[in-house]
């Protein structure tokens, strides 16, 4: 079995990636979102502005509950926090990957596709909004 080798040109943006996911991992350890040391955290501006959830909303949340175990509240405040970040990082590392037509179109598809429905205001697909912030 061949072992997968990185160029210089894909390992650079990978280790920035993993680094920067590492300061985040060990600043939400640190200071998860909803206690005293968290009030500097950024909220979601396009929440804020029309009520609505971004694709995004919940992610800070999800990823805190993640590192500290909680599987089930990290899935229920985003559910698509990881397969996004595992794409983002493939899409880096392998950029020509992204250039096809179906793969685009199909990340357009389920990020519009998870903003609707966790936008709709009854069962089950209240189940995609994030938990509210205490």
């Amino acid at each position: 079995m061949k072992k997968p080798h990185f160029t210089r040109k894909e390992l650079v943006p990978l280790c920035i990636i993993l680094s920067l996911a590492l300061a985040a991992c060990i600043v939400l350890l640190i200071a998860p979102p909803g206690s005293p040391n968290s009030k500097w955290l950024p909220k979601c501006m396009f929440h804020k502005l029309t009520g609505l959830y971004c694709p995004g909303c919940g992610a800070t949340r999800a990823l805190s509950a993640l590192l500290h175990g909680d599987i089930g509240a990290s899935l229920h405040n985003n559910l698509l926090l990881v397969p996004a970040g595992l794409t983002a990082t493939l899409l880096i590392v392998k950029p020509e990957i992204s250039l096809r037509r179906p793969v685009a179109i199909a990340i357009v598809v389920i990020i519009i596709g998870f903003t609707v429905l966790r936008n709709i205001p009854f069962a089950p697909f209240t189940l995609l909004a994030p938990i509210p912030v205490p």
